[in-house]
């Protein structure tokens, strides 16, 4: 299985079940600050982000909750902040 990191992810979260029983696992890493959704065996399901201190970048990202699928909560270190994201997925990533 070859994984696209560009660096060691520092922090990752599995989501509780959905309404099929899904879960998924999310990772995040500090350089090039990159989210990665994936599926419990590793498949990528996407990408979010990149490295700055803008909105949905990450300025390394070192602790993610997720207490959904689409909602996530990453902790900053550079930056000193939390980012609450809302994910929307398109009818075809759900």
């Amino acid at each position: 299985m070859s994984v696209p990191w560009a660096s060691a992810p520092w922090a990752i979260c599995i989501t509780p079940p959905n309404a099929q029983g899904t879960q998924h696992l999310y990772s995040v890493d500090a350089v090039p600050g990159r989210m990665y959704k994936l599926t419990l065996d590793g498949k990528v399901l996407g990408t979010l982000g990149e490295a700055g201190k803008k909105v949905g970048q990450f300025a390394w990202a070192h602790q993610i909750a997720c207490p959904s699928e689409n909602e996530l909560f990453v902790g900053e270190i550079l930056s000193w902040r939390v980012q609450k994201l809302t994910l929307h997925p398109t009818k075809d990533q759900r």
